[in-house]
């Protein structure tokens, strides 16, 4: 199964070629593999303070995901 990730910021890093132009790539991954699954895969730490996007709403690291879905990461956003 096919999903797209965009890993923001500092999260780039744990992107498959990392050194590539641009923030999104496709990943081919096994049926019924949970967000939490993917970022092991990845090497991203999962207690890693995230947000955590699913075709655009709120994801969670249990989520089961589809054929195409759409992953955005990015850290939290601190201001003041």
């Amino acid at each position: 199964m096919k999903i797209e990730i965009k890993l923001l910021t500092q999260m780039k890093k744990y992107l498959p070629d990392p050194d590539v132009a641009g923030n999104t790539r496709s990943l081919e991954i096994r049926e019924k593999a949970t967000v939490r699954e993917m970022f092991l895969e990845l090497g991203i730490p999962v207690d890693m303070p995230k947000v955590i996007l699913r075709n655009d709403r709120q994801g969670r690291l249990d989520d089961v995901l589809d054929d195409g879905d759409k992953i955005t990461v990015f850290p939290p956003v601190g201001g003041g």
